[in-house]
């Protein structure tokens, strides 16, 4: 096999393992499907399989199968699991023996998909406006872990068009110059993986490797080995800043979160190094975007798109590349610039007008203030009832309105909730009611 599948296996492995790092995953009843994925990780980085054999089919068929099984039945809310969904589903479709080329055009799709779909979900209000965007609370974030506070007003607007910009210019440099673009990919993660997702970058990285050829792969591979001592002092010097910024307000490690960042430091390193001792035509022009394939390499884009539209059809929220986005598609906060509310096919969310606890419950006003700031969806209020209820608010006396219609339930602790059965994960569980609202997760 070409040396790109080779190292995009192995990679791909080492996404598997970062992401298992992630608390989402910590969860007991993800113990199996994370086994899976563990065990399908060794296999890629032990010796990747050769399309067509039983450790090829073995292999990706759990990655599939495992992050299908937490997106539809464990409440996974990540984008990043339907993205190794779509990466393993198209190795298993799209490899061929001594041919990569249809994957690896399925891989830039995706790739690219991914952060314009990002970008074309924050073009809302909310983004936009400093005050609660998501791209000015990052940069709070980061400079607090760098010990250099923020001040409220700094550069207000500048953060969320900036973030807007360059995640917009990575998908489009891609198509002409993806070899610069995958530096701005660098540069741009290593801050979301301090304040945000400490995996989203590992997760995304095997995809450019599909942006490049055979001898762009070979000529990092010599880099890393004839300038070692080059590379690693490009990327352990602003490394070692960030760490000693970080600690000097910071006494709590977080090994995970911060090991990831070393690697990408290091990665970064590596690949300016490469950039500056290019020769032979490496990392220079469209690279592998001149290559073609078979039509089946726009199926898991198409996939990842249809997937995109969700949010605003009111069919789920999650999984969609659009946390951290801002966006809002309930109704009377609706937010995005482009697409209209007509869209929607129903508001998914669930309005608490009224609640009437048992009077052993103690702050029984505060949990009605809490139930009525926020917007439930039928599985999170589901489950919030279930924890009411044992923490002896029963009887629950509950009022709600949910698709236009008002219910009242007289004891939600004995009585079932209304509500049409839903799985966990689709929708956000702490979304106020009032807008605009702060970024959150």
């Amino acid at each position: 096999m070409p040396l790109r599948w080779r190292v995009w296996c192995r990679a791909f492995g080492v996404a598997l393992l970062v992401h298992l790092t992630l608390p989402d995953a910590h969860r007991v009843t993800w113990i199996v499907p994370n086994l899976g994925l563990a065990a399908a990780a060794l296999s890629l980085l032990v010796a990747p399989p050769t399309p067509g054999s039983g450790r090829f089919y073995a292999s990706f068929c759990v990655v599939v199968v495992a992050k299908l099984a937490t997106l539809v039945g464990l409440g996974d809310q990540l984008t990043q699991s339907v993205v190794l969904v779509l990466a393993a589903g198209s190795a298993l479709v799209l490899a061929r023996v001594g041919d990569d080329r249809t994957h690896a055009r399925a891989l830039r799709l995706l790739t690219l998909g991914v952060y314009l779909l990002a970008a074309f979900h924050k073009t809302n209000r909310d983004f936009l406006d400093p005050a609660v965007s998501c791209a000015t609370g990052g940069m709070r974030l980061l400079a607090e872990n760098w010990s250099v506070p923020l001040p409220d007003d700094a550069l207000g607007a500048f953060w969320p068009r900036l973030f807007l910009v360059v995640e917009a210019t990575l998908g489009l440099l891609a198509l002409v110059r993806p070899a610069w673009a995958l530096l701005l990919a660098l540069a741009m993660h290593l801050p979301l993986t301090i304040v945000f997702a400490p995996a989203f970058a590992w997760v995304m990285l095997p995809g450019w490797i599909g942006f490049l050829r055979d001898e762009d792969l070979a000529h990092l591979g010599r880099t890393w080995r004839t300038r070692r001592r080059v590379v690693l002092a490009v990327g352990l010097v602003p490394a070692a800043v960030s760490a000693a910024a970080y600690f000097r307000d910071h006494w709590i490690p977080y090994p995970a979160w911060q090991l990831v960042e070393l690697s990408l430091w290091l990665l970064l390193g590596g690949y300016v190094v490469a950039l500056v001792t290019r020769r032979d035509g490496a990392l220079e022009g469209r690279l592998a975007n001149l290559e073609r394939g078979r039509p089946g390499a726009w199926v898991p884009l198409g996939l990842l798109l249809l997937s995109g539209t969700t949010p605003y059809l009111g069919l789920q929220f999650h999984h969609a590349a659009a946390m951290l986005s801002n966006l809002r598609v309930d109704e009377g906060c609706w937010n995005h610039l482009l697409v209209p509310e007509s869209v929607r096919a129903s508001d998914p969310y669930v309005r608490v007008e009224g609640l009437e606890v048992g009077p052993e419950l103690r702050g029984a006003e505060q949990l009605k203030d809490h139930a009525r700031s926020l917007l439930w969806h039928p599985a999170s209020l589901r489950a919030a009832v279930e924890a009411w209820c044992a923490a002896g608010a029963a009887p629950l006396r509950l009022t709600f309105r949910y698709e236009g219609t008002r219910h009242e339930v007289r004891d939600a602790c004995v009585d079932p909730l209304p509500l049409p059965w839903q799985p966990p994960g689709l929708f956000q569980t702490n979304l106020p009611r009032e807008c605009p609202a702060r970024c959150i997760h």
